[in-house]
C-alpha cells in the first residue's frame, strides 16, 4: 500500500512538496483553500512570475533557519522547470524568468505535472486543525477530515491574505507547541511621516536608502525610490521592510539622492549649478539633476521657502555644506508598519529549531514543513520562490518516505 501524504496549501511550495512526494511513490492529496491553487504564483514578478534567482547569495536570506543554506544550495531552477518543459531566461540582474514571460506558464508547468502524478487536488476547503492518529495524521477542514502518513504544511505566512494566506495555522502550532517567531509584513512599503512625502507622491528617483539604527546604518539598498502619500516605496525599500517592521520607531530611513557621485563630484557639481542658476529661486537650481519636486522640498526644509535667491541662500560654505549632508543623508522616520496586504511576504513563522534539516518537526514525526511558514524570507529578486520550490521539493521528498 503506498504511503498516504497530505500537502497543507497549494501555492508555489505545496505544489513543488505535492509533485516530490508523488515522484517518491507517495499517494498524496492536496489541499486548497482557494477555487484553483497557485493564485499568488500569478501574481509575482508583475505578472511575469521572476521564479528564482541566479547562484546562492546567503547575504539575501533572513531569518532562523540554517537548514536552508544547504538545501537553496543544492536546487537548479533551470533544472527543476526543465524537466516540466518550461524553460527559463535570466535577465542582466540573475533574476529568473519563464521564457514566455508569464507567470500563467509556471503554474500551468506545476498543474500539469501534479495532475501526471495523480496528485489528488480538493479545492475550497480551509484547513482548521491537525490530529496524530497512532502513527499517522488527521487533518480537519470543517466537517472533512483527512487521513495521511505524514503531512506537509504549505499554508503560507500572513502577507496578501487576498490570496489565502491569513496565518491561520499559526495558532494551531502554537498550541502543539512550536516556537514561532512574531509574523511582520516584509517586501512592502515603510510607512513614514506624511508631511514629508505627500508633496512628493507618484516620484521615482535613483537613490542609495539605508535603514539607520541607534548604533548607525544597519543595511544600505540601492535602486529607485518611490515616493508615495504615506510612504516611501520600491524595492531598495521593500528590501528594508522587514528592518523597519523589527524595530518600528526605533528605525528611520537616510536617502542618499546622489548615489553615483563621490563627496567631491557633489561638491563641484553644486557649485557649477551655483555659477549657472544661481540667480534663480533655490527650487530651481537642482532641476538639472533631481524631479523638481524634491529640489523644492529640500530648501523649504532648509530655509521654510523654495523661492529665496540660490546664491543668496548658499552664500557660504556652511550653507552648502548642509544642503550636501541634506542631498546625502535625507531623513525619513518610520511610522509603523504596513498592512499585511500590501506585503509580498512574511518575515518570521515556525522557528528553526523546530525542524531537522529534512524538514521534518522535532516534535511530530511525519510533520513537515516548507516555504514561507517557516521562519525564512529573502530580498526581492525570486530569492522567496526558489526557497518555496526548493523547501517543498525538500519535504514532500522526505515525507513520502516510509
Amino acid at each position: 500500500m503506498k504511503r498516504r501524504v497530505t500537502v497543507v496549501g497549494g501555492g508555489a511550495s505545496g505544489l513543488a512538496a505535492a509533485i516530490a512526494a508523488a515522484e517518491n511513490g507517495a499517494a498524496v492529496t492536496l489541499l486548497e483553500r482557494n477555487p484553483r491553487v497557485g493564485k499568488k504564483i500569478l501574481l509575482t514578478g508583475n505578472g511575469r512570475c521572476n521564479l528564482g534567482h541566479a547562484g546562492f547569495e546567503a547575504e539575501r536570506y533572513h531569518g532562523t533557519l540554517p537548514q536552508a543554506a544547504e538545501i537553496l544550495q543544492k536546487f537548479s531552477a533551470d533544472a527543476y522547470f526543465s524537466r516540466m518543459g518550461l524553460y527559463i531566461r535570466e535577465d542582466s540582474d540573475g533574476r529568473l524568468y519563464p521564457m514566455s514571460n508569464a507567470a500563467s506558464a509556471v503554474l500551468d508547468a506545476l498543474r500539469m505535472t501534479a495532475e501526471r502524478c495523480s496528485v489528488q487536488t480538493v479545492c475550497d476547503t480551509r484547513v482548521t486543525g491537525l490530529t496524530q492518529t497512532g502513527r499517522g495524521y488527521r487533518v480537519l477542514a470543517g466537517a472533512q477530515s483527512f487521513d495521511a502518513d505524514a503531512v506537509v504544511l504549505a499554508a503560507g505566512g500572513s502577507a496578501a491574505p487576498n490570496c489565502g494566506t491569513d496565518g491561520n495555522l499559526l495558532p494551531v502550532l502554537r498550541k502543539m507547541g512550536y516556537d514561532i517567531t512574531e509574523p511582520k509584513p516584509a517586501l512592502c512599503p515603510v510607512p513614514t511621516d506624511p508631511q514629508r512625502v505627500r508633496a512628493l507622491k507618484g516620484i521615482r528617483v535613483r537613490a542609495a536608502v539605508s535603514a539607520v539604527g541607534s548604533r548607525g546604518a544597519m543595511k544600505t539598498e540601492t535602486g529607485e525610490l518611490q515616493f508615495t502619500e504615506q510612504a516611501l516605496s520600491g524595492i531598495c525599500v521593500f528590501n528594508l521592510s522587514r528592518l523597519a517592521a523589527m524595530h518600528g520607531k526605533e528605525l528611520r530611513l537616510s536617502v542618499d539622492l546622489l548615489p553615483d557621485f563621490t563627496e567631491a563630484q557633489a561638491a563641484q557639481m553644486l557649485d557649477d549649478l551655483l555659477s549657472v542658476r544661481g540667480g534663480m529661486p533655490c527650487g530651481e537650481l537642482l532641476t538639472g539633476v533631481l524631479p523638481k519636486r524634491i529640489g523644492e522640498q529640500l530648501c523649504k526644509q532648509m530655509f521654510g521657502s523654495a523661492n529665496v535667491q540660490a546664491d543668496a541662500a548658499l552664500r557660504d560654505a556652511a550653507q552648502k555644506h548642509m544642503l550636501l549632508h541634506l542631498l546625502r543623508h535625507w531623513e525619513f522616520p518610520v511610522a509603523g508598519q504596513a498592512a499585511f496586504s500590501q506585503a509580498q511576504v512574511t518575515a518570521g513563522g515556525v522557528h528553526g529549531r523546530c525542524v531537522r534539516n529534512t524538514l521534518e518537526s522535532k516534535l511530530h514525526k511525519g510533520l513537515y514543513f516548507c516555504g514561507e511558514l517557516l521562519d525564512l524570507d529573502g530580498d526581492c529578486g525570486g530569492y522567496n520562490l526558489a526557497w518555496a520550490w526548493s523547501s517543498g521539493e525538500t519535504a514532500g521528498r522526505n515525507a513520502a518516505k516510509d
